[in-house]
């Protein structure tokens, strides 16, 4: 059976359009998460509930017991629901054994396997593939996290200035679950407010290391040698590692390197933001940046990030040293 879209799996569900088989995987865990709600309310009733719903881990799981389970008749309704988390962490062996269950479906169980990553080369995935619902749910895109944050605050009849929305972007990062867990923080700071603005953020959400990622990378993109030495030191004092630290400066002047070519192309806008990879609402304070480099000098920067990732490896002089140097280097093009 093919993958199917999302939003046709929504609308199945609210319409108890159930299959006996369901495979969800992905590398989004918010939106998995999500759907254990979505599949108890469509499928059961409070007063049904505990009769009917077992929940296992695979890494724990008896496979004997799932498969009883599923093979079990509802109870004063027309499906049991049996959910399976972690289903990447079943052995080989143990997903064949569930074969007769996954084959041979039960029409009164709804029996849904959840991964965060699958072998499709594995032969009992490829089984699953074939004989199960199949849902995969992917992180958003980076510009697509503004949206998410509108949608949010509107299921909690809450709206939100877009200043606001950029910077609980900015502070909280990629992170569905976090982002709402923050909108619910806010929320309970407004009392009967239902408008977010962007110093009720402030106010609510600490600038957390996220920030200052964005502080380095910014201060080398402006060619800001003191104020990217202090906020080197920042990242180190909250543990960040110095490989991370150069991957986080990689990134960033790949990022420059596309912008400055698009720049030299006649490229702007919401096309060039597409081309980089990045929110259309940050593509000015990339462009400001990329004004400041050729491309020939952020080629330079990123041999001499290259040369800094080996003699981290290599070198016995203080990590330290080296990382400085890069900052000295690097600001100075």
């Amino acid at each position: 059976m093919a993958i199917i879209d999302n939003q046709k799996f929504y609308k199945d569900l609210e319409s108890k359009n159930f299959k006996p088989v369901y495979l969800l995987f992905g590398d989004e865990p918010y939106l998995l998460n999500q759907c254990v709600n979505r599949f108890k309310n469509a499928v059961l009733s409070e007063s049904t509930m505990d009769f009917n719903y077992s929940l296992f881990y695979a890494a724990d799981a008896d496979v004997t017991s799932i498969k009883d389970s599923v093979e079990t008749l509802p109870v004063f309704t027309s499906h049991r629901l049996i959910i399976v988390k972690n289903a990447q962490d079943f052995k080989d062996s143990e997903l064949q054994e569930l074969e007769s269950v996954i084959t041979k479906q039960v029409d009164s169980t709804v029996l849904v396997l959840f991964a965060d990553k699958i072998d499709k080369r594995k032969k009992a995935i490829k089984t699953l593939l074939d004989h199960a619902t199949c849902v995969e749910f992917k992180k958003p895109f980076p510009n697509q996290y503004p949206q998410w944050i509108s949608h949010f605050c509107k299921g909690l009849n809450l709206k939100i200035s877009t200043d606001a929305i950029h910077r609980l972007h900015r502070l909280v990062g990629n992170n569905l679950t976090e982002l709402e867990s923050q909108i619910f923080r806010i929320q309970d700071y407004l009392g009967d407010k239902t408008q977010i603005e962007l110093a009720d953020v402030n106010s609510v959400v600490s600038a957390s290391r996220e920030e200052s990622v964005f502080d380095f990378t910014d201060a080398i993109g402006k060619k800001d040698r003191v104020s990217a030495l202090v906020q080197l030191v920042n990242l180190l004092d909250q543990g960040q590692s110095e490989q991370s630290i150069i991957a986080l400066v990689a990134r960033h002047m790949r990022i420059l390197l596309t912008v400055r070519s698009g720049l030299d192309q006649g490229i702007g806008g919401a096309k060039l933001a597409s081309l980089a990879g990045v929110a259309p609402y940050f593509i000015e304070n990339y462009c400001d940046q990329a004004r400041l480099w050729s491309v020939a000098k952020i080629e330079d920067s990123l041999s001499i990030l290259h040369e800094t990732d080996k003699a981290l490896k290599s070198s016995p002089l203080s990590s330290h040293i080296w990382l400085e140097s890069l900052v000295l280097k690097s600001c100075s093009f």
